[in-house]
């Protein structure tokens, strides 16, 4: 596999070639790459990036991470370690997040194997906890951390591929200690706003927020996801 990112005059591009295991290709898929002529694509506006540097960063660490992340999504990730480094850099510097989807599964102790970490900060907070992921973390940075403001709305559909844009106002990508680590951001997701709301867990000293048991619970009975909704009985079985 060989990944790399090339530019146009409109976009900066992320690009995925050479899979020889066709396991990957769901994969790459799932992380949001469209599949054109043999290739993953997947590409930002130009002015998703702050500057020169910030590309040459993204493109760096993608380019040298980029196939060992699809090996890694492909087994599940350990997220313990990487978890806990940003709960430790969020934690110190009065970032208000929590924890979405299976990694929140996994701490309060339900017997999964995440997909990847998400995280969701405060609106009000989001740009301070970019800033801290690329002090902290900048060799794991593996796309850019945009916001609304930095989606040009001169580029349109029409263009030759489509461009990437989270459903999520703030949206951010690292791979940080083998997992893949994404921060978002919107005001229907802060907490304060978001219902059924969330569950504070106690994990290695930190005081986190996660989805509530049984809002998750539902999500895979929707989905009809077997493994997990076993996982989620057997863990509250044992609560009682």
């Amino acid at each position: 596999m060989k990944c790399s990112c090339y530019e146009t005059d409109w976009a900066f591009i992320f690009c995925v070639e050479d899979v020889e295991n066709a396991q990957l290709d769901d994969v790459i898929l799932h992380m949001a790459w469209k599949k054109t002529d043999g290739r993953f694509l997947l590409s930002y506006p130009q002015s998703a990036f702050s500057d020169q540097r910030e590309k040459e960063l993204v493109g760096s660490n993608f380019s040298r991470l980029g196939p060992v992340m699809f090996e890694a999504l492909l087994s599940g990730i350990d997220w313990e370690a990487p978890l806990e480094m940003i709960a430790q850099r969020f934690d110190e510097n009065g970032i208000e997040w929590y924890i979405v989807g299976s990694a929140g599964d996994a701490l309060r102790g339900v017997g999964v194997k995440p997909f990847d970490i998400d995280i969701v900060v405060h609106t009000r907070d989001y740009y301070r906890a970019k800033d801290i992921c690329h002090q902290s973390f900048p060799d794991s940075i593996i796309a850019p951390f945009t916001g609304c403001e930095d989606i040009s709305p001169s580029i349109y559909f029409d263009n030759p591929m489509e461009y990437f844009i989270n459903p999520l106002k703030y949206f951010g990508r690292m791979f940080l200690a083998g997992a893949v680590i994404e921060v978002a951001a919107d005001e229907t997701w802060d907490l304060e706003s978001r219902q059924p709301g969330y569950e504070k867990t106690l994990w290695r000293g930190y005081s986190i927020y996660v989805e509530s048991l049984q809002h998750r619970y539902q999500i895979e009975i929707a989905r009809n996801r077997g493994d997990r909704i076993k996982a989620f009985e057997e863990y509250m079985n044992r609560l009682k």
